[in-house]
């Protein structure tokens, strides 16, 4: 797979947003983020994405383990580098996972262990030979992610998209089976529709 591709994976399906009616506003990072994604250029994209790439790492000058901060700093270099050349993603690459590691070491359980999740697709999806990519890792990666939190519909898809593509699929259909049992998915955010899609790849791979 192309730096370019594993890049979008990461920036697709990497971090993830619960809405509810207690949860704070979003940071500059991710409103920063959520602009890139939709953006109709790379030069408009790349602005949004450079703006919350400089947000967040405003934030880590003064708080340098702050959860959001770290996980919206990996969306948006990532974000970033699918606007540039191959040469360029594959050199983001290494700074997207050391972001990703500290946010796990330092936070392991925050937004539904989204560092685990991240990582988990990093390694899955980045080119093993000149990367970071690595079947192993991945899969030790979305095992923590479910572990910690087991029935967040973001980690079972993901993971579900892993194991049919390992050829695991007893594990996958029960994982993307309660992606699409859930009735409540259009309620938990942006990204629900992506993970509902990978369940449903998941289960038509698996038949």
């Amino acid at each position: 797979m192309t730096a370019r591709l594993c890049l979008l994976a990461l920036l697709a399906l990497g971090p993830s947003r619960v809405v509810a009616m207690t949860q704070p506003a979003i940071s500059q990072s991710e409103s920063a983020y959520r602009q890139g994604k939709a953006a109709s250029s790379d030069g408009e994209a790349r602005r949004h994405y450079r703006q919350g790439i400089d947000s967040a790492r405003s934030v880590l000058l003064g708080s340098p383990d702050e959860p959001s901060a770290l996980l919206w700093l990996a969306a948006n270099l990532a974000g970033e580098a699918l606007t540039h050349g191959k040469v360029f993603a594959l050199s983001v690459i290494p700074e997207i996972e050391r972001t990703l590691l500290r946010l796990e070491q330092t936070n392991p359980r925050y937004d539904h262990a989204a560092a685990a999740r991240s990582l988990a697709n990093l390694y899955w999806k980045a080119p093993a030979l000149i990367s970071v990519g690595s079947s192993k890792k991945a899969a030790a990666y979305f095992q923590q992610a479910l572990a910690r939190a087991p029935d967040f519909p973001g980690n079972q898809a993901m993971a579900a998209a892993f194991f049919a593509d390992r050829g695991d699929c007893a594990r996958a259909r029960t994982l993307a089976a309660a992606v699409e049992a859930r009735t409540d998915l259009e309620r938990l955010g942006p990204d629900a529709a992506e993970w509902s899609r990978l369940a449903r790849a998941a289960l038509q791979e698996c038949r």
